[in-house]
């Protein structure tokens, strides 16, 4: 967010820094600010962030953003957070920042929990709970989550019960559960389930620590052997994202290849004639309100979004290993990958 706005601004920066800009944003949002007002407030530090009517200063968008969190302001918290994540403006401080977006989280901020949920990962149980709970004290009736974020619970010996398809776990996952939700998905791909071993496989993928987005893979791997074109979707692109442009590693190409094939054959269109075929993804493409993560969590009814991404994918493999090729990398490889923690 913020490295995007400051190409932006950058590119423009002429245009901004004009008297009547500069102008317009002081004599608009300061005067408010400054009596007081929390949108004013997170305006202005949105403006001082990215240099959109008044100089870039770093400093001046996290004292406002400071005062509109303070006053409970979700997209401030949300902003706070990710100044203190990334060092922007004040101190690096991770857990001032996951105390943040775990209240923006619970003020209804957009986001906020998957950043609370990333950033959760580097600290133990205890901790996590802690800064829960200081986070959480305090906040108005009737905010969005007053009580401990399942995300931030120490998950305990979970337990299957009659209500816990698969279909009710996603749908939960979806709407903000956490690791609770996760570890009972955990235990439905255990048993073999291939839509939940491709969901914990997605889950883990967004971690920020390395041993879970590792076991993530595998949990793609063991989805995509099982024949679901979209873990088979999902594991060619972890194949390319965990070989990064600059990182001096090269991609399994051939690898990733294989398992795009694989996923276009899967997800082809239903034959017209096979009317439960039609049938069937008509069905599951009801009620889907993101169709493209539905189409990475293996809907049928997503079938459609399922294969853009995968051209869309095949266009930057293509792209990656010509530019590849051009400046002399290492061979790719081509060892298997093995599934050392699924069966």
């Amino acid at each position: 967010m913020v490295q995007y706005k400051r190409l932006f601004s950058a590119a423009f920066l002429f245009l901004w820094l004009s008297v009547p800009a500069l102008a317009t944003a002081q004599s608009n949002l300061l005067p408010a600010a400054q009596s007081g007002d929390p949108e004013a407030q997170f305006h202005l530090g949105r403006a001082y962030e990215s240099g959109e009517g008044v100089p870039q200063n770093d400093f001046e968008a996290v004292r406002w953003f400071q005062a509109a969190a303070q006053q409970d302001h979700p997209g401030a918290a949300m902003d706070l957070g990710w100044m203190l994540a990334n060092g922007y403006g004040v101190a690096k401080d991770e857990g001032r920042a996951l105390y943040w977006f775990t209240r923006a989280a619970a003020l209804g901020a957009e986001g906020a929990a998957d950043q609370r949920d990333a950033l959760a990962a580097q600290f133990d149980p205890a901790a996590r709970r802690a800064i829960a709970e200081e986070a959480l004290r305090g906040l108005p009736e009737g905010s969005a989550a007053p009580n401990l974020p399942p995300a931030l619970a120490v998950a305990s010996d979970p337990v299957l019960g009659p209500e816990d398809d698969f279909e009710t776990l996603r749908d939960r996952l979806n709407g903000g559960g956490g690791l609770d939700v996760l570890a009972k998905l955990r235990l439905l791909a255990q048993d073999g389930d291939v839509k939940a071993r491709n969901l914990v496989g997605l889950a883990l993928r967004r971690s920020t620590d390395a041993a879970d987005r590792a076991a993530g893979v595998q949990w793609l791997f063991a989805a995509a052997r099982d024949g679901l074109p979209a873990a088979q979707y999902n594991l060619a692109a972890a194949l390319l994202d965990d070989a990064p442009p600059g990182s001096g590693r090269s991609p399994d190409y051939d690898g990733a290849t294989r398992w795009l094939d694989l996923a276009a054959a899967g997800s082809a269109p239903a034959d017209p004639s096979d009317y439960a075929a039609v049938s069937r993804e008509f069905a599951a493409r009801a009620g889907i309100r993101d169709p493209y993560r539905a189409a990475l969590q293996g809907s049928e009814g997503a079938y459609e979004e399922l294969r853009q991404l995968i051209r869309l994918k095949r266009q930057e493999l293509l792209a990656r290993r010509d530019y590849d090729s051009r400046r002399g990398a290492p061979p790719t490889a081509t060892g298997r990958i093995e599934s050392t923690v699924i069966e």
